[in-house]
């Protein structure tokens, strides 16, 4: 018997692929190559990030910041760090005049000590000017200059002879004559030093930074007894100013601003004061000692206010 063996014509289909379906694998391996890329080299995704902030920002890389910032470092304060950080007065930097200082009781002395001794011409007073307040005067007048530019004149007449009570008389004089001379003084500063009334007086003074300080007043006239006292206003602010630095330098180093029924020649011109530098209980040193503060609140009030001469050019 011939057996007969069927077999079946098994029949497979094969799709020939699209151009989607090209698209999809080409797309599917440019991703799988992009995040190797990012895995293996994480420089190139840091320069990327870094380029794309540039252009949405338009800020500095951080190279450039680094660039721009080496300025010069700032000074270290001193050990004292008493003194606000006020920058030279340039305006007022000039060959010509920009300060007086003078003294309408020109030998106002302080109390005697062992290494400040002085030959007296009247109770606390001596006309030795390396001892009484023209030796305070010449302090304040190194600092102006050296620190804060300002070009200053220290007089040193003697305007008490022939009569204490009459020294305003000769000292406006000579105010008034500078004042002609140089309109480019843009500040008048009458140093004196206070007096108590008695045989004894207080011990006064600070220690500011371990050195003995004597405390300071500013004096403002209203000039209430003349009619021609143009320059209050101006000259009461100036004080406040300066007073008010002082006193963030230390609360008790200046009193508060003494008005009073006077002119004190501060009807010459604005920015005209006149200070009393310790009293006669204080020594010259401590004296001195004040006066890189009031130099510095003098450079503050004028930084605060800014100078314009052709204020007090004369008329």
């Amino acid at each position: 018997m011939k057996r007969y063996r069927h077999y079946r014509n098994n029949r497979h289909t094969y799709a020939e692929p699209t151009a989607f379906a090209w698209i999809l694998l080409l797309l599917a391996w440019i991703a799988v190559v992009t995040i190797a890329v990012w895995i293996i080299f994480p420089n190139v995704r840091n320069q990327s990030t870094q380029a794309e902030t540039v252009l949405q920002t338009n800020e500095p890389t951080p190279t450039e910041t680094a660039e721009s910032s080496q300025e010069e470092p700032e000074k270290p304060e001193s050990v004292a760090c008493i003194f606000q950080t006020i920058p030279a007065i340039h305006a007022l930097r000039s060959e010509a005049p920009t300060v007086l200082i003078y003294h309408t009781h020109t030998t106002e002395a302080y109390t005697q000590t062992e290494t400040e001794q002085y030959k007296e011409n009247g109770k606390w007073r001596t006309s030795d000017n390396t001892k009484n307040v023209v030796a305070v005067g010449e302090v304040l007048k190194e600092i102006l200059e050296r620190d804060y530019g300002f070009h200053v004149i220290h007089d040193t007449t003697d305007h008490e002879p022939p009569k204490l009570s009459t020294a305003y008389e000769r000292s406006v004089a000579t105010m008034e004559r500078y004042h002609e001379e140089y309109p480019s003084i843009v500040l008048f500063i009458d140093l004196h030093r206070d007096a108590y009334s008695g045989d004894t007086a207080p011990c006064d003074y600070l220690t500011i930074n371990g050195t003995e300080t004597a405390r300071l007043m500013l004096v403002v006239g209203k000039g209430e007894k003349y009619s021609d006292k143009p320059y209050y206003d101006s000259n009461i602010a100036f004080a406040e100013r300066i007073t008010a630095h002082l006193n963030t330098i230390n609360e008790k180093l200046c009193r508060p601003v003494r008005v009073k029924t006077g002119r004190y020649n501060q009807h010459v011109a604005p920015n005209c004061i006149l200070v009393e530098v310790g009293h006669n209980a204080n020594t010259l040193s401590q004296a001195k000692a004040a006066m890189p503060y009031f130099a510095e609140s003098i450079a503050y009030a004028f930084r605060t206010e800014p100078v314009s001469q052709s204020d007090w050019l004369p008329n």
